[in-house]
């Protein structure tokens, strides 16, 4: 098999599961995560035919792959629902979920496509829950992304500085 064969089926195959239920995954220790990273390397290796000590991350084969690490795909899942749901493509139980800002007076901020971030109670659950860690996502990217006009222009855009962050690059 040719490396772009071994890639669609390692993507069909491990990728997809991966980023199945991984916006669950926000906030969770990094013992865990690094687990869920290690199948990623592991997934790169073979798609390389890479040796068992081979350099994975970094500069490494998931940068050649154009693969986000496991936090970054954390943040993208938890990002693009939250897009989805603020332009009615998604469920509407998440768009009741999300409440854009409004400020009591005019303020810079007004028109800044900014949420309301609930207060939670419990930093383990309340802070990982989705109503306050897509608001506190959403306020953190740059307003050019949070402006984009399609699912696809946001995804694209939301991708490559996801990468930048995570390669520094």
């Amino acid at each position: 098999l040719s490396i772009e064969d071994t890639k669609s089926i390692v993507h069909a195959y491990v990728t997809s599961k991966l980023d199945q239920n991984n916006s669950l995954l926000i906030g969770c220790p990094d013992y865990l995560i690094n687990r869920i990273q290690r199948v990623q390397n592991a997934a790169a290796k073979v798609i390389f035919r890479a040796k068992k000590h081979d350099h994975v991350t970094g500069h490494g084969l998931l940068r050649e792959l154009h693969w986000l690490p496991v936090p970054q795909r954390i943040i993208f899942k938890i990002l693009l629902l939250t897009f989805k749901a603020l332009h009615d493509e998604g469920p509407p139980y998440l768009k009741e979920l999300l409440i854009w800002h409004v400020p009591k007076r005019t303020l810079r901020s007004s028109n800044e496509l900014l949420l309301d971030i609930p207060k939670s109670r419990l930093k383990t659950y309340g802070d990982r829950s989705f109503c306050v860690a897509a608001p506190r996502l959403w306020n953190n990217l740059p307003l050019t992304i949070r402006q984009s006009s399609s699912t696809g222009s946001f995804k694209q855009s939301l991708k490559t500085y996801l990468f930048k962050e995570a390669y520094s690059c």
